[in-house]
């Protein structure tokens, strides 16, 4: 089948009266269409277009559109500079006509008009058979309601993640971690202090090795304070990037720097305003941001990044370290007058080795929280258990707890075996010494009357301690003070 060819003739003879309503056309476009020629100069636009630019056709009409990017929306007679037209400086920004006549090829832009709309603009130059520019045509289309949604989600985003960011850092006292134990004289003490220094409002430094339970006791102070109904934010400083510390902590105002939220963005202390922070590690910040907790501290107030007013918070400062702030002061690592700020209410809580009293109690609440948490019944052995009296805990209770877990998660049988401790020093055939007899070794142990005494005395009270779980039990058991009990069991261990 042969196709029929047209001839433009044929177009004109068919569809020549329709040319004559080319501006009805344009009129019920949906699109805003401009018109310019080689000069650049505007000749043709639509009632879109109009309303899209926000000026009247007797604005545009005639005049170049280099002019839509006049300064102060002002279209002089006179031309603009080159300078001006290349930077486009002017309120009315992105017109496309300049760049296209210098590069004859299309281009897009998105527009700002003078009443803060954006409008996407595409450019198309149509050529003479000389290669030459005779007219641009420009479609525009208002893309305000995109970038507000795109606004708004960028709001969104930066609304959800200070929400999980507040929400990681923040407790209640329904989620307070359940490794506060107290069976031992020494966090019976700890206790005594948490209990009157939380009834205060005054700063507070706890001091203690890593995985002892700072955070515990700090959530404990919070709990007892009249911030109780309040936010408590906890704010590890190790996990914090250098780069990072002072808008994390404080803060930064709006278009601090490139890439900022438009809005601004809450530091830590705002968040916790009316509250508590928690403040891990603090022996790590940097000296000037040591100044700028000082000044927290001593004023109530924060700066912003990026900002030159202050901010007053009502905020109380618990914080946190392992290091010897003493010595750190005293190698100027560490500011002194911070110290002394810090040092007010002091709580030091000892390591989990000088306090066993505190050690099975806590395998007891991990094996029951784990269990419930993995769907689990497992048990420990009393063999298992004397292995957890006899573990020094270099990790202390963060160290206990994760091993107890990891054993849940990864147990088959019901009961833990010594063998199935492989974390554990002295596994090895623990099964079969545990089962000897103190006497029987002692045959052929070489050892003195009394280091065998010692050895039995120290076999007796581990099966106590496994079978009544305190000390003070134990103590009353043989009738022996709890200090006498808490010593032979430590000495049994070298």
């Amino acid at each position: 089948m042969i196709e029929k060819k047209y001839e433009v003739d044929d177009f004109k003879e068919k569809y020549g009266h329709l040319f004559g309503h080319l501006d009805s056309i344009f009129n019920v476009l949906h699109e805003g269409v401009c018109v310019s020629n080689a000069e650049g100069v505007i000749i043709k636009m639509n009632p879109m277009y109009e309303r899209l630019s926000g000026l009247a056709p007797e604005a545009l009409l005639g005049k170049k559109v280099s002019y839509l990017n006049s300064k102060d929306g002002v279209f002089d007679e006179a031309e603009p500079n080159a300078e001006q037209v290349e930077k486009q400086e002017g309120i009315f920004m992105g017109a496309v006509s300049p760049l296209i006549l210098k590069s004859k090829r299309p281009a897009n832009s998105i527009q700002t008009t003078t009443g803060g709309r954006k409008n996407l603009l595409h450019g198309y130059p149509l050529l003479s058979s000389e290669g030459e520019i005779e007219l641009i045509i420009t479609f525009i289309r208002d893309i305000s309601h995109l970038t507000l949604f795109k606004e708004q989600m960028a709001t969104h985003k930066d609304i959800l993640s200070a929400f999980q960011s507040t929400s990681s850092n923040v407790y209640t006292d329904q989620q307070a971690d359940p490794s506060l134990i107290i069976e031992s004289p020494k966090m019976k003490k700890v206790l005594g202090q948490v209990d009157k220094i939380g009834k205060t409002d005054a700063t507070v430094l706890i001091l203690g090795a890593t995985g002892v339970g700072k955070g515990v006791v700090a959530r404990q102070i919070h709990s007892r304070s009249k911030r109780a109904d309040k936010v408590f934010f906890y704010a590890d400083c190790t996990t914090i990037p250098d780069s990072l510390v002072e808008s994390e902590l404080f803060g930064y105002a709006p278009g601090a720097f490139s890439g900022a939220n438009r809005e601004g963005k809450k530091g830590y202390f705002e968040m916790a305003n009316n509250g508590t922070i928690f403040l891990d590690e603090i022996g790590e910040l940097s000296p000037p941001m040591q100044a700028k907790l000082l000044r927290v501290i001593e004023d109530q107030e924060i700066m912003q990044v990026g900002s030159s007013s202050p901010k007053k918070v009502n905020v109380r400062i618990i914080a946190a370290t392992n290091v010897d702030l003493e010595d750190a002061v005293a190698k100027g690592n560490f500011r002194q007058d911070l110290y002394y700020r810090l040092h007010v209410s002091v709580v030091k809580i000892p390591q989990l080795r000088d306090r066993v009293e505190d050690i099975l109690p806590l395998v007891s609440r991990f094996v029951q929280s784990y269990n419930s948490k993995y769907k689990k019944k497992i048990a420990f052995s009393e063999q298992a258990l004397i292995l957890f009296l006899n573990h020094s805990w270099p990790g202390n209770v963060r160290e206990l707890q994760n091993l107890v877990q990891g054993i849940i998660i990864a147990h088959e049988t019901d009961v833990v075996e010594p063998e199935d401790l492989p974390t554990l020093l002295g596994r090895e055939n623990i099964r079969s010494s545990c089962r000897k007899s103190v006497l029987t070794q002692a045959t052929h142990s070489g050892q003195s009357l009394k280091d065998i005494v010692n050895a039995f005395e120290y076999e007796i009270l581990q099966h106590a301690m496994l079978e009544h779980g305190s000390m003070t039990k134990v103590a009353k058991l043989f009738k022996l003070n709890r200090s006498t009990v808490s010593r032979k069991l430590q000495g049994g261990k070298n």
